[in-house]
């Protein structure tokens, strides 16, 4: 396994030449390098960094896609800063032209959000949690590239992807996600109305995103049920010079009426917060 990232790099060197028949060999014995866990951290690293290539010369997108799937799914050796620029290589492919593509992206990065959290679950189970560092409030109310220290790293990288969901459906710029251009306000909604759903128990766990549920979440979903915002473009873009999808729009520039997907969405979201989390939010806003 030490020697994973010098045993790849000519399947590598195969996907540089962008030659399809090459590129398409060289994937299949990736894929099966992955399915037997013998790649390092370093290997899995460049690993991402070839299929970031590949992505952006919209080579083999289906193949790109199952190989994250597999990587991410069988073990925890992406973490951090690959796992981040692994998962941004997906959304990113949720919004290509190819409608096959866009489709298998979005069921891909669904799959994906699970896994990460299943993660915690997992590592939850196994460790106690980080005593070494107290939770710093104050610290979690500035959003940042960097987790709580009191997380554990499995933990750390579900919160700042939670984070970023939560970012890039406010239309705001992701810290995490580096490479991210732009993703729809439904398509986010629907990713944290999954986490609510599936993963409350991470939320009384962990402070830390609670805290942030109180202080990013709510806040922000009683932003967008207003019937006075006026909604920012659809798609969020993220970097100077980039130009948004041909998508069609799925937010109001000029009424002052929410749009549909937007309030229903919001709706179910409503539901699972109050099915999942009325004693936290009870508690933090003193309801009666």
């Amino acid at each position: 396994m030490s020697e994973s990232a010098e045993l790849l790099e000519p399947f590598f060197m195969a996907c540089d030449s962008k030659v399809i028949k090459m590129v398409q060999i060289s994937i299949n014995a990736i894929q099966r390098f992955i399915s037997h866990e013998c790649l390092s951290p370093a290997a899995a690293s460049n690993l991402i960094n070839c299929l970031w290539n590949l992505m952006e010369n919209e080579i083999e997108e289906l193949r790109l896609l199952q190989t994250m799937t597999l990587l991410i799914s069988i073990n925890d050796v992406v973490q951090n800063d690959s796992l981040s620029k692994g998962l941004a290589l997906c959304f990113r492919l949720h919004f290509t032209k190819n409608q096959s593509v866009n489709n298998a992206a979005s069921a891909t990065i669904r799959q994906l959000v699970s896994f990460i959290f299943e993660r915690v679950q997992v590592e939850d189970k196994n460790f106690s949690k980080n005593e070494n560092h107290s939770i710093n409030f104050e610290e979690l109310k500035i959003n940042s590239k960097d987790p709580p220290k009191s997380l554990n790293p499995a933990a750390a990288d579900a919160f700042l992807l939670f984070q970023d969901l939560v970012q890039l459906v406010n239309a705001d710029q992701p810290f995490w996600l580096q490479g991210l251009i732009e993703m729809t306000r439904t398509f986010g909604l629907e990713l944290l109305e999954s986490i609510f759903n599936s993963f409350s128990v991470i939320f009384f766990r962990h402070e830390e995103f609670s805290f942030f549920l109180k202080e990013k979440v709510c806040p922000l979903v009683i932003k967008l049920f207003s019937p006075n915002i006026k909604y920012k473009p659809h798609h969020a873009i993220i970097q100077s010079g980039q130009q948004p999808s041909s998508q069609p729009s799925d937010n109001l520039l000029s009424s002052d009426k929410p749009f549909f997907p937007i309030s229903t969405r919001l709706l179910r979201i409503v539901n699972v917060l109050v099915q999942n989390f009325y004693t936290m939010l009870v508690r933090f806003y003193d309801l009666k």
